[in-house]
């Protein structure tokens, strides 16, 4: 019996030891995850401080590097087009609703109509579910929703489908 009580202490020596050692391994690995978060951190500040000088370089008409100034240009209608958005949705902000107006209509062309087939009328009718928009239903391979017979991807999960 000396033995076995011998045996579990040192068993259970073992596991405390084991688990201490992971645990003092993991507090040594996230902070050092930290440190190199810590450099990441200052490093993309650094390249942030680095595309404010080309920009302002470039706004003075001071930058001569080509491939410089093609992104500069690029950074630029991107400024303008966020402004343009920034004043629709400003404008849009400030629209109030009329109790006589009506629903926006739709930007789109509804896809056209195509009744089911009889046989699927019937099969549908069986299976105690509504038919499809045409009798050619897919599914999807991974989750199992229905797609549409020309989508190359899946709308609920993106699996690709073609």
């Amino acid at each position: 019996m000396a033995d076995f009580v011998e045996s579990a202490k040192n068993f259970v020596s073992a596991a405390v030891s084991r688990t201490s050692w992971e645990a003092q391994k993991q507090m040594r690995v996230r902070g050092k995850q930290g440190e190199v978060d810590k450099l990441l951190d200052q490093r993309r500040h650094l390249l942030d401080e680095v595309g404010q000088v080309v920009m302002n370089l470039y706004l003075k008409g001071a930058l001569s590097d080509p491939q410089l100034s093609r992104l500069c240009a690029s950074i630029m209608e991107l400024d303008h087009d966020v402004k343009n958005r920034e004043v629709q949705l400003e404008e849009i902000k400030k629209e109030s609703y009329t109790a006589d107006q009506t629903a926006p209509t739709p930007d789109y062309t509804p896809p056209p109509f195509t009744p089911p087939s009889s046989s699927a009328t019937s099969q549908s009718s069986q299976s105690g579910r509504p038919p499809g928009p045409g009798s050619q239903t897919q599914m999807c391979p991974t989750c199992g929703n229905p797609v549409r017979s020309n989508a190359l991807y899946c709308r609920n999960c993106g699996t690709k489908l073609r």
